[in-house]
């Protein structure tokens, strides 16, 4: 008997220190396989690039949740903007080379710190899969922002009076009114008078309200006003 004891208390021994994301389910006992076996890809040369293929480019703690249960918490995450991946490793002080990219599921999401990340299927509204960030979630509409990452090659200088340009990254950032009812997307278009335009049906509302607070809806935290109130309409 003590045998036995000895070789089961060695094989649990082996098995925490083998399985470096064991400490990631931490509040549900459901066996839930949240992670690919896919690697993320690590560009040596990136630190020579203008800005960055990442929302952040740090992993910050965070959680995975599935149909509002938790995965996992306290785990290290980072979103991919230009891969439209999530990147996870079971710690901040683990190697990136050990992170693995998040399982693309519209049950499964995250929060990075204050900022949570969906996974929206196709939908109408939105001609490819990919990850939003909730801006504002609300009882009957949601804002959501779209953030993708385009590579622009670097150029020599020409002469000498130029100067070479290093390779970057060039944010492009769209938002959405996401109606829940029907799961809809509708694009804000870049103008404020686009923008207003989306809440057509309660014109009157909407432009008294935005002059009367005094709103710039060109930035996220005004026009996440704008919907909370357009929610209560």
């Amino acid at each position: 008997m003590k045998n036995v004891l000895t070789l089961v208390l060695f094989t649990l021994l082996v098995f925490n220190a083998s399985s470096s994301f064991a400490q990631m389910v931490t509040e549900e006992t459901e066996s839930i396989n949240y992670l690919t076996n896919k690697s993320i890809t690590i560009n040596a040369n990136e630190r020579n690039f203008s800005g960055s293929a990442y929302e952040n480019k740090e992993f910050a703690k965070g959680y995975v949740f599935k149909s509002g249960k938790t995965l996992a918490s306290n785990i290290a995450l980072r979103y991919n903007a230009k891969r439209d991946e999530i990147e996870v490793k079971s710690s901040l002080s683990s190697s990136n080379e050990s992170a693995r990219v998040l399982v693309k599921h519209d049950d499964i999401y995250i929060k990075i710190l204050n900022k949570v990340f969906v996974y929206s299927p196709v939908k109408e509204g939105i001609e490819k899969a990919g990850y939003f960030m909730v801006i504002h979630e609300g009882t009957n509409y949601s804002l959501y922002k779209k953030l993708t990452k385009k590579f622009i090659e670097g150029r020599e200088a020409v002469n000498s009076i130029t100067r070479d340009t290093p390779p970057s990254f060039r944010n492009k950032e769209v938002y959405y009114l996401v109606n829940k009812s029907n799961g809809s997307f509708t694009v804000f278009p870049k103008s404020k008078k686009g923008k207003l335009k989306v809440f057509s049906n309660n014109k009157k509302e909407i432009k008294s309200f935005v002059k009367s607070n005094r709103l710039n809806v060109n930035r996220d935290y005004d026009l996440a006003k704008l919907v909370k109130y357009f929610d209560t309409l």
